[in-house]
């Protein structure tokens, strides 16, 4: 599982399931919300200028090379593209 930390006591987890990433946002590290998604997509989202991915309360922004995580309505960090796409390759 690869971790990236964020802003404050918020980090950012990728966990490999059979036929899903399972990206985890924790609070003072305890599991706060979570969100599956296919590695094809989640691949797709950085590599296209799609500016929006998610609906509902985990939602990931991109703009200026940087990725938004938002969770209920709130900005709770950034991370670059080039991180998460690296983040991600290690779960191939």
């Amino acid at each position: 599982m690869g971790t990236i930390n964020l802003q404050s006591d918020f980090k950012l987890s990728f966990e490999k399931l059979p036929h899903t990433i399972r990206l985890i946002v924790s609070k003072n590290n305890e599991e706060w919300i979570c969100r599956k998604e296919k590695l094809k997509n989640l691949y797709s989202f950085a590599e296209v200028d799609q500016e929006h991915l998610f609906k509902g309360r985990l939602q990931l922004l991109k703009s200026d090379g940087k990725i938004n995580i938002q969770v209920k309505d709130e900005l709770i960090g950034a991370i670059s593209n080039e991180a998460f796409k690296e983040a991600l390759s290690k779960l191939k």
